[in-house]
């Protein structure tokens, strides 16, 4: 018995080791169930007195896999590039505006928004109408001897983008065309903008203004006249040229007490009343941030500041939108 039990036994190790052997020969192949190993085998008694194994019907199941290949784009290509000149919006200066608000409220640099708008001084006016581009880029005015060469070097941009951008056939320009110029060297912005031909510096420290340019009520004759300047913040200290010119006039004038005037090329003409000394003469020529009086407060005045214009052809314009600070 005890050996009839031992053969058994052994018979079953061997069946183990079989079935060991045949599930680890399926190397591409996967059991789908294990329960189907139950009845794998057929066994009987053995000529030697032992059992041997008459079947081994193993079931084994192979699994097929379809695979799908789909193209997958590369999310790291860069977007076509579009050449569309951007879109003008008008924006109305309102009450607390400032220049460095307004270039922050657009997303814009300062630089861009001032050589977009290159008629507004550096004090704005409640009203004054700003050029507003959805772009980053300015728009530039051809000038004689310019060429796309000379202007992509001096903006550090593309010859091929200035030309898509403005839809341009050849590199043939002409004077006072207009050019968008996308993405330009901002260093190169800024000193432009200091090279414009009218550019007059402030004639006086920087303290604000008492009283703005058009019309107001005049707080001598006590009714509404146009005010032809600026009256700018400046208790009696020193007045400068704000151009380069000859002097013109140097003395009194009614209403304007003691005043300079000037004449400066291009047909402008700028005029410094209410002053308390003068340090010129009339035919003088001056430069440019040189000492020419004092300011102070004779002629029709309430208190000592600057009577300060800005004409041309004899036409009287905004300072402030002249005035460099």
């Amino acid at each position: 018995m005890n050996r009839r039990f031992t053969n058994l036994l052994t018979a079953l190790v061997v069946i183990v080791l079989v079935l060991s052997v045949q599930v680890a020969r399926v190397v591409k192949r996967e059991v789908m169930d294990v329960k189907k190993f139950t009845d794998y085998y057929e066994a009987t008694d053995a000529a030697n007195g032992g059992f041997e194994v008459l079947d081994s019907n193993y079931i084994t199941i192979e699994k097929e896999y379809t695979l799908k290949v789909e193209k997958v784009e590369d999310s790291k290509q860069p977007a076509e590039k579009s050449y569309s000149i951007p879109t003008f919006e008008i924006y109305q200066v309102k009450s607390g505006d400032s220049l460095y608000k307004i270039a922050k409220k657009f997303n814009q640099e300062l630089a861009v928004l001032r050589a977009n708008n290159p008629q507004v001084g550096s004090v704005l006016k409640i009203g004054d109408k700003l050029n507003i581009i959805s772009g980053n880029g300015i728009f530039y005015k051809v000038k004689k001897g310019d060429s796309l060469y000379k202007i992509s070097k001096k903006y550090n941009v593309k010859i091929d983008d200035m030309m898509n951008y403005n839809k341009l056939n050849n590199s043939s320009l002409k004077v006072g065309q207009s050019l968008y110029i996308p993405n330009p060297d901002l260093k190169q912005v800024v000193a432009a903008a200091k090279k414009r031909t009218v550019n007059f510096s402030m004639p006086v420290k920087w303290k604000g203004i008492t009283s703005p340019f058009g019309r107001r009520f005049h707080p001598v004759l006590k009714r509404y006249i146009y005010h032809k300047g600026v009256d700018l913040r400046a208790k009696y200290v020193p007045l400068h040229a704000a151009k380069a010119g000859k002097v013109t006039y140097a003395g009194w004038m009614s209403g304007y007490g003691k005043i300079i005037i000037i004449k400066h090329s291009g047909g402008y003409e700028t005029r410094a009343a209410h002053l308390n000394n003068i340090n010129v003469k009339p035919g003088q020529y001056v430069k440019q941030g040189q000492v020419i009086g004092k300011t102070g407060m004779t002629g029709r005045v309430t208190g000592p500041h600057l009577h300060f214009e800005i004409r041309k052809n004899g036409v009287p314009y905004n300072p402030m939108k002249y005035l460099v600070k």
